[in-house]
């Protein structure tokens, strides 16, 4: 039998292969999908936060590093990333989504596999979205609503003289599986499982938010490009310690295998959405000995503004090399 595509069953057959399960928090919701638009309800004392993310086939994924489903998963963890990054609890999703006609229907209910099963996770409703075609490849955008406590959202721009830098994870690890990946190299299985099911850190980022944390960003982009966001947003210069770096012992054996330093992956990869962030001296003590974070930097009052790494007892300005969608 042959398998049938987007053209075959239409836009309002694959509209209905993949409309069931959306709804995991009802309490927030008022109109579900289905009509011209979602209604959902926000609790007194909280405001209200939205991001979006989009994927891109050839630039973010390609049939030899994601299947559907990890599609669809990634499509949702990036953008729940950046409400962690904030502090804040991710409750509604809706998707754009441009799919070229000869696709298969199946891969479409796949990815929506992927998407639910995210969404389920982290309890966030499915609202809706939009369908179109596309002539150039698979294209998802999706956009995420959340909620924080009023005026408790934390930002880029809080890091102080004297914070903590810290990290939470093992940063690099996502990059490590995509070269792996690239490199059809299956050995590293948890490496890559961290490329293709990346988890949003968002029990850490509401810890942290409550632990009075000063600033805070996703790395997606690696460590490099997040923590200079954190810099120029805060006008302050900060200093890494390269050894305090977080590296996983498979991230370790893979790189030295590879001859590769897994710092590399780890300050310039991305795709990991851990949290980096400053807080102060004080408001760490209430967080340091769970498992899962790390001290690696310190907001100093060094003239000048940027980041600054320490290695081998020397610093020296750290260069942005983290992940640019427009650089060749």
């Amino acid at each position: 039998m042959t398998e049938k595509t987007i053209s075959d069953i239409g836009e309002f057959g694959l509209i209905k292969l993949i409309s069931h399960d959306l709804i995991y928090r009802p309490e927030f919701v008022k109109i579900g999908p289905g009509d011209d638009g979602a209604v959902y309800s926000v609790p007194d004392g909280f405001d209200q936060v939205i991001s979006t993310d989009t994927m891109v086939e050839g630039i973010h994924f390609t049939s030899v590093t994601m299947s559907a489903y990890d599609v669809g998963w990634k499509l949702c963890a990036s953008n729940f990333s950046d409400m962690a990054a904030m502090g804040a609890d991710p409750i509604g999703f809706v998707i754009s989504a441009a799919f070229p006609e000869k696709l298969y229907a199946s891969w479409v209910e796949h990815c929506y596999e992927g998407i639910r099963d995210c969404c389920k996770e982290y309890r966030v409703n499915l609202l809706g979205g939009d369908m179109t075609g596309s002539v150039s490849g698979i294209i998802m955008t999706g956009t995420v609503v959340g909620i924080v406590p009023k005026d408790t959202a934390v930002r880029r721009s809080g890091a102080r003289r004297g914070d903590v830098v810290f990290v939470t994870g093992h940063p690099g690890d996502s990059a490590g599986g995509l070269y792996a990946l690239l490199h059809e190299n299956k050995e590293y299985s948890g490496l890559i499982e961290k490329h293709k099911h990346p988890r949003p850190q968002i029990e850490w980022g509401t810890l942290l938010r409550e632990a009075g944390a000063s600033s805070l960003n996703d790395i997606s982009d690696g460590i490099s490009r997040e923590v200079n966001e954190i810099a120029e947003a805060s006008g302050v210069s900060i200093k890494i310690d390269k050894s305090s770096i977080p590296v996983s012992a498979e991230a370790l054996e893979y790189g030295r295998k590879a001859g590769i330093d897994p710092l590399s992956w780890a300050l310039d990869g991305g795709e990991d959405y851990e949290l980096i962030g400053t807080i102060s001296k004080e408001d760490f003590e209430k967080v340091k000995n769970r498992p899962g974070i790390k001290e690696i930097g310190v907001v100093t009052d060094k003239p000048g503004k940027g980041v600054f790494l320490k290695q081998e007892g020397h610093l020296e300005l750290l260069e942005v090399h983290g992940y640019d969608h427009f650089e060749k």
